[in-house]
């Protein structure tokens, strides 16, 4: 009997000799693109070929249609949505549907024509989806168009015009009804290689069946494995990486991936993967980018999408003094996130708010950020037709140097995807009718992300990441198959789309057992695959919940409970193994670890000059009072009367991080796109809105009501950003307790109303609000935005309150001298409004967790507010003596305070020196 590998082998044979008598007669029929794509390079290596006559069914449909009715247009999925949106909004009476409802239609539509399924009698709803139906397909028919459905179904009609000598069907797993009446329409001779439907246990080559803790712990192990192999000589093109969802796996992929590497005739390379699913361009630079430049227009000038177009390395603008940073601090000071009209006088506020005039910097800011909206409103349109918004955003992105900027490969690929998009709409059945900007962008961003993909780079030198169908059929010498829990395998989908179980059940009855014989099949096709050595795993926990096995798994063994050992070709666990010998004292053991740069290596490659390390600290650690520069430290601080509470306490916990963020002014290399960053914000916001519209008391009786309320706004302010990472979805079902999370909205809500219970009221007019201290006769004053203030309405004492989504302040450093900004605005509300201060407090609202962290208290001792401001007063009397002497370099401690600092790079640890600090 032949092995599996030689049917795969055999049916390329058989091709090849088929088509050297008959090219153009002979064809072979794959399930799906990923096999067909595989029998092409096989096929490639061998000499030439008919690309299209190795394919799959809606392959060979398109095919025939292009032959027997070359007139026929086959419409693209976005065409098709367009068109369903359309006509579906005509029928039901509605201005226009949602893309959801679209996509439910769609996908009943093709549940119905593949399967050759009926609707059930005797429900106005299904009167109202076969006019939909209909409709749609009335217009496909009176424009000789068709989507790749209906051209199976045209294709059988038309099939026995065409002459066909072969058609080899290989492994096809039972097709659809549509797929038999195409094949049985054929003329030619149809040969079929059955698939292999059941297995009888492991196969021999099974390794090891194991169960992990976690899905990031059984992903580095499989990993690890794979770098191992790759090292001790096996090809990576001999390697696949399985999942049962490939989709909810690929984020992960692409953040572990690159820590691992393989070393090979000496030299180490970086561990690569090519996958079987595409990627959606929706969030890739370039094309993010374009779509900010859009929403920047469409939406009157967002804030985040104006930040991303300044940081965008692919428009060409002249931007001078104008960058993210300075735009998010200006909009912060004068509370602006988006408005035309707010933007173009910011320089102005900003100037009041300060209580000066305009400064030269702030008005050539103000010009350009001018001179960007304008460009913005040069071209594009508020209302037009979709061909016309098509042609608007080309033109924009050709004038702004977007098209023509060199980009790595994967950029590129997803430039000349968007752009073909857009030529795509352009040409639509559609391209006249009439659309709004914010619904031209709403479109883009559902195609970018739905239906424009480009593939995974393609490389010699990676191993193949794939679902379980991607293989079925085919030999692999090294296969790792993860995530078979029970969630993932089998995954049934019990109703078809707009119909319940009962509905569904009534026109389909075989549907579920179908499914489960499905996903039952392509398991054991992944598993067979495995020619050499297979590998199984599970993981207990998945981030978000626990999990427990596939049954489809313990069926075939149960996993072995397994922890992972030594990552040895990670670079971060070898930068941490580095690191624990190191300080142990034991750097003899370090010799066998890599991704340990050599401090001298550093110091060449930035290009500074290498000196010696010991002794005092000077002006290479930006250490100045002992340089003629301290003349001008002395100067700009002894004229400076006005600081901020965030700066000063910036200069506490290391001078040197607010010598480069303050006094040379240099912008973070911080991504503003980045989650942890972005979460403060947003909360800051959330909370604010949450205080001016919830007009309720907040007692018990109406917790649920603000727990409710409270959640629809989180909600709202996490989906404007517009980030779709599993961390950031991962971050708001913590705070709305989804995905068996819970709640910590409900634990914010629970603070409140006992400060509600103990008579504390927020007024509207102390929410994000700029106050002012003078600090001791008047020296110099320390202003700043203070998040809330609370009045108690029975003692009309106040309290601060400052919100933190992640690490606050403590007792320990607010005694030393350290927290700065609750005493500050404390003295600051008691100077504007003369009333009694209560110890004000850091209110943590993190997703996982809240909380009343005062840090006035250390058990039941409480410090004295007067006593920790004359504390804070001193601390900032200090704080600007040591500004004034150019006392910069960086605090000597074991550790950086800051271990997110975006300075780390070119900081200079005086901890780090072998003599005197």
């Amino acid at each position: 009997m032949e092995s599996h590998m030689d049917t795969f082998s055999a049916i390329l044979a058989e091709y090849t000799t088929l088509a050297k008598t008959n090219p153009l007669g002979t064809w072979i029929l794959f399930e799906n693109t990923s096999l067909a794509n595989t029998a092409l390079q096989k096929l490639r290596e061998e000499g030439a070929i008919l690309q299209n006559h190795i394919t799959t069914i809606k392959g060979l449909a398109k095919s025939i249609l292009h032959t027997v009715s070359p007139a026929a247009r086959i419409i693209d999925p976005e065409e098709q949505h367009l068109l369903f949106t359309r006509i579906g909004a005509d029928v039901l009476g509605k201005k226009r549907i949602t893309d959801t409802q679209t996509e439910n239609l769609v996908n009943l539509f093709i549940t119905l024509k593949t399967n050759k399924l009926a609707l059930p009698a005797g429900d106005d709803k299904f009167n109202d989806f076969r006019e939909i139906f209909r409709q749609y397909e009335q217009f496909c028919e009176e424009e000789n168009c068709c989507d790749s459905i209906l051209a199976i179904e045209r294709a059988a009609r038309v099939a026995g015009k065409m002459e066909i000598g072969t058609v080899l069907c290989y492994a096809l797993y039972k097709p659809t009804p549509l797929a038999v009446d195409l094949l049985l329409a054929l003329k030619g001779v149809i040969i079929t290689r059955p698939p292999v439907t059941e297995i009888p246990g492991l196969p021999e080559t099974c390794r090891g069946v194991f169960h992990y803790t976690d899905t990031r712990t059984e992903l580095r192990s499989a990993l690890e494995s794979i770098a191992a192999l790759i090292e001790s000589g096996v090809r990576p093109k001999d390697i696949a990486l399985l999942t049962p969802s490939l989709p909810s796996a690929l984020p992960l992929l692409d953040e572990l991936v690159p820590d691992f590497s393989v070393l090979r005739e000496g030299t180490r390379h970086p561990l690569r993967f090519t996958a079987g699913e595409d990627i959606p361009i929706e969030n890739l630079p370039p094309v993010r980018s374009a779509l900010a430049w859009l929403a920047a227009f469409a939406f009157d000038c967002k804030i985040d999408d104006l930040k991303i177009i300044i940081e965008s390395p692919y428009f060409a603008l002249k931007k001078d003094w104008l960058t993210a940073g300075r735009l998010e601090k200006a909009g912060i000071i004068t509370k602006t996130e988006k408005g035309r009209a707010a933007w173009r006088t910011v320089a102005e506020r900003l100037a009041s708010a300060r209580k000066k005039e305009i400064s030269e910097q702030d008005a050539a800011f103000q010009a350009s950020l001018d001179r960007l909206i304008d460009r913005l409103d040069a071209n594009l349109k508020h209302a037009g037709s979709l061909a016309g918004h098509c042609r608007a955003l080309k033109a924009d992105l050709a004038a702004l140097g977007w098209n023509d900027i060199p980009m790595k490969p994967q950029d590129e690929a997803a430039r000349h995807a968007f752009l073909r998009l857009l030529d795509k709409l352009a040409l639509t059945s559609l391209s006249e009718i009439p659309y709004t900007a914010r619904e031209f962008y709403a479109m883009l961003c559902r195609f970018c992300e739905k239906t424009t993909r480009i593939r995974y780079p393609e490389s010699g030198d990676a191993f193949f990441a794939g679902d379980l169908r991607s293989v079925a059929g085919t030999k692999i010498p090294c296969v790792f198959i993860t995530g078979l829990s029970a969630d993932r395998i089998p995954r049934i989908e019990a109703s078809i789309p707009l119909l319940n179980a009962q509905e569904t059940a009534r026109i389909q009855p075989d549907r579920v057992q179908n499914l489960l014989d499905a996903s039952r099949y392509y398991f054991h096709a992944a598993i067979i695959a495995a020619e050499k050595q297979l590998i199984l795993s599970c993981a207990g926990h998945d981030g978000e919940k626990s999990l427990i096995p596939s049954p489809y798994l313990t069926r075939l063994a149960e996993p072995e409970e397994k922890s992972p050992g030594f990552p040895a070709h990670s670079m971060t666990a070898n930068q941490t193994r580095a690191g624990e010998l190191l300080a142990a004292g034991r750097e003899n053991e370090c010799a066998g670890l890599f991704g340990i740069p050599s401090l001298e290596a550093a110091a060449q490659i930035i290009g500074i000059e290498t000196v010696e390390r010991t002794g005092p600290p000077g002006i290479y650690d930006a250490e100045f009072a002992g340089d003629d520069i301290a003349e001008a430290f002395a100067a700009a601080y002894t004229e400076k009367t006005e600081f901020a509470p965030t700066v000063l306490e910036r200069y506490r916990e290391c001078p040197f991080k607010w010598y480069l963020t303050d006094h040379l002014r240099l912008e973070s290399p911080a991504d503003f796109s980045a989650e942890r960053i972005i979460v403060g914000t947003v909360m800051h916001k959330a909370m604010e809105r949450f205080f001016r519209e919830f007009k309720q008391p907040l007692t018990e009786e109406n917790r649920e009501s603000a727990v409710s309320v409270l959640k629809e706004i989180v909600k709202t302010e996490f989906n404007e950003r517009n980030i779709k990472t599993p961390s950031w979805q991962a971050m708001l079902n913590g705070y709305l307790g989804e995905g068996e999370l819970e709640s910590s909205i409900e634990k914010i809500i629970g603070l409140e109303i006992g400060f509600y219970t103990e008579g504390y009221r927020t007024p509207e007019e102390w929410l994000e609000r700029t106050v002012a201290a003078n600090i001791i006769d008047e020296q110099f004053t320390v202003s700043g935005r203070v998040d809330r203030v609370m009045f108690n309405e029975r003692t009309r004492e106040f309290m601060v309150v400052d919100y933190k989504t992640g690490k606050s302040k403590t007792h320990k450093e607010l005694i030393e001298g350290k927290a700065l900004q609750i005493p500050l605005y404390t003295e600051a509300v008691s100077q504007e409004t003369g009333f009694p201060a209560k110890p004000g407090t850091y209110l943590s609202i993190s997703d996982d967790d809240a909380a009343d962290n005062n840090p006035y208290f250390s058990g039941k001792k409480q410090e004295s507010v007067e006593e920790i401001r004359d504390l804070a007063f001193k601390t900032c009397l200090d704080i600007r003596e040591l500004m004034k002497t150019g006392q910069c370099a960086p605090i000597s401690a074991n550790e950086c305070p800051d271990k997110y600092c975006p300075y780390k790079r070119i900081c200079r640890f005086a901890a780090f020196r072998e003599g005197e600090a």
